[in-house]
């Protein structure tokens, strides 16, 4: 497997969130592979491995003309990137959280990424177990 794949994968299975956007993960693996890596060409390398990624892009499809006339160009970090391998027995933290994260995780596997409603029904269930984390940990805090 390429090594920033492999590097992505494990990155993304280690981070407390089930999914990042792509711009979120060129930074992290940017950091500890290959400094001039951006998200055009990891977005590349990840398409490679649909067995191993899934990339949830709200602008691909016939819904592209939903954004309006005005709105530019569709940015790439936008784009979701879950990893849906078989989930990790090693790990760690709470086990609500855990089970919270993995769930989101495996939700990710199944969508029809050419619906607009089912890709935006998991971005409404990503984006609110990033702020249930958030919430608890500034509670335990």
């Amino acid at each position: 497997m390429n090594p920033i794949a492999a590097f992505a994968e494990s990155t993304l299975r280690q981070h407390a969130h089930p999914a990042l956007r792509l711009g979120e993960l060129v930074a992290l693996v940017a950091e500890r592979v290959d400094r001039t890596l951006d998200c055009a060409r990891l977005r590349g390398v990840l398409e490679g491995y649909p067995e191993r990624f899934r990339l949830l892009d709200p602008w691909r499809g016939a819904w592209r003309g939903a954004r309006g006339p005005h709105a530019g160009p569709p940015s790439p970090l936008d784009v979701w990137v879950v990893a849906v391998g078989e989930p990790d027995d090693h790990l760690g933290g709470a086990p609500a959280a855990v089970r919270l994260r993995e769930s989101v995780r495996w939700l990710g596997r199944g969508i029809d990424a050419r619906s607009p409603s089912d890709v935006s029904r998991w971005y409404a269930i990503a984006l609110s177990e990033r702020a249930v984390r958030e919430a608890v940990v500034r509670r335990a805090a």
